[in-house]
């Protein structure tokens, strides 16, 4: 059931946050169940998520398996949900004269920009709705497909 907005900004962002936090595990879980292939080692481990996505999106693809074949596309798909999320997460929100909220991005010459709870709310739900194109690979397919890449019958 989707979160339904109820105005406030701060909450909005918490929902973005929490929800992607719960999509970085699952890029984590991915990258752990393919250590067969390659090590998620500590380095790994501690690179940004839109690094560990497109390492995943490399592994699979290594794999060459038809089962999988729609999870490199799932996972360029995270890249844009997390791009959104860093916008917010990573900018600061502020109250103008006008009693609209704005934000204003760290990175240098970007706009400030007018926001409001639906999109962070939006977003949120996004992120839920998402993480169902992680689950069923983990649980069934991306298994076989491993053992049959190290069988060496990709």
């Amino acid at each position: 059931m989707p979160l339904a907005d109820d105005g406030d900004i701060v909450r909005g962002l918490g929902f973005v946050t929490m929800y992607a936090a719960h999509i970085e595990e699952d890029i984590d879980n991915i990258l752990r169940m393919l250590e067969p292939v390659a090590k998620f080692d500590e380095k790994k481990q501690r690179w940004s998520i839109s690094g560990k996505i497109k390492h995943a999106i490399k592994l699979v693809r290594k794999l060459k398996s038809n089962e999988l074949k729609g999870l490199p596309e799932a996972l360029k798909g995270a890249l844009k949900l997390f791009e959104q999320r860093n916008e917010f997460v990573h900018g600061r929100v502020y109250v103008g004269l006008d009693r609209v909220d704005y934000i204003r991005s760290g990175r240098p010459n970007s706009p400030t920009k007018s926001i409001t709870s639906a999109e962070l709310y939006d977003l949120a739900n996004q992120f839920w709705e998402y993480r169902s194109n992680l689950a069923g690979p983990q649980l069934f397919r991306m298994p076989r497909a491993i053992k049959l890449y190290l069988d060496g019958n990709p």
